[in-house]
């Protein structure tokens, strides 16, 4: 047996689980009258404790949660009409831009071959319409950011 007391911890360990204590704390329990009158006190608490009725709220804790948290705001979205609307727009400014030169481009155009004509044409399409679409994503990402806040 040691002279000196056990912690509070040990006490309570040996109240809760006196089967997988250790025997010099079981022991020590037994002959140190100090110890036994806390554990005692311990086992009294922790009594009372358990017989006390559990806690419940007497309204519905998730439901006022969800109520404080800020709601999100749906548009009806415009994005196939704004795509419509740049496709129609850039459509239209090439054609403009086509019948204002025709004479310049077509002069230009005369001295190259056709197959490198169409080469270079399909080219420029091709990097023009990924280009506007990538363009359109970012608005589109960008517009959903601004629309979460």
């Amino acid at each position: 047996m040691t002279k000196k007391h056990l912690t509070d911890g040990e006490i309570q360990q040996y109240v809760l689980q006196k089967e997988e204590c250790d025997i010099d704390i079981v022991e020590h329990v037994q002959n140190c009258k100090t110890c036994k009158i806390k554990a005692e006190e311990y086992n009294l608490l922790f009594e009372g404790i358990k017989q006390q009725e559990i806690p419940v709220f007497d309204f519905n804790l998730a439901d006022s949660v969800i109520e404080q948290l800020p709601k999100s705001r749906y548009k009806v979205s415009n994005d196939k009409s704004f795509s419509y609307f740049i496709f129609f727009i850039s459509l239209f400014s090439l054609c403009i831009i086509f019948y204002l030169f025709r004479d310049s481009l077509l002069s230009l155009f005369k001295e190259i071959s056709p197959i490198l004509v169409a080469l270079i044409v399909t080219t420029v399409l091709c990097l023009f319409v990924i280009l506007c679409i990538d363009m359109y994503r970012k608005y589109q990402t960008q517009m959903k950011t601004l629309n979460f806040y």
